[in-house]
């Protein structure tokens, strides 16, 4: 039986294959490491997002974004805890970070294949009445 550790050092592998693909715009490499039974649910349309359900349906999502070559997806921070990651991340369509999205995805992962990725974003939008 895996311990604790091991299972941790595993889903942070399998989300760096996952990051690495992606950023190398490698769909074959990024579906290798997606589970058949993937559910992915998208950032956007706020604020549910979008339920991607299913290898193939999760993967031609992602391929969309890999195939716009104008973006570019920055890994900045990875946190992996047993099966579960979050990934922190900026998503570029321009040169500034005005064109950009930051973002993170909450990722769990069996098998060594991502089988779950929650999108969360930080968007412009209408400003919530929070605390000062």
């Amino acid at each position: 039986m895996a311990t604790s550790a091991q299972i941790t050092k595993d889903t942070a592998e399998t989300i760096a294959r996952f990051n690495d693909a992606f950023q190398r715009r490698d769909q074959a490499a990024l579906a290798a490491v997606v589970h058949e039974d993937c559910l992915m649910v998208s950032a956007q349309p706020a604020p549910d997002g979008t339920a991607y359900v299913g290898k193939d349906a999760c993967v031609a999502f992602w391929a969309e974004l890999m195939d716009d070559a104008s973006t570019t997806f920055e890994v900045q921070h990875v946190f992996s805890d047993g099966d579960w990651a979050a990934v922190r991340w900026r998503y570029r369509f321009g040169p500034t970070d005005a064109e950009s999205v930051l973002g993170v995805n909450v990722t769990r992962v069996s098998g060594g294949r991502v089988i779950e990725q929650l999108g969360y974003t930080k968007t412009p939008g209408q400003v919530l009445p929070l605390p000062e």
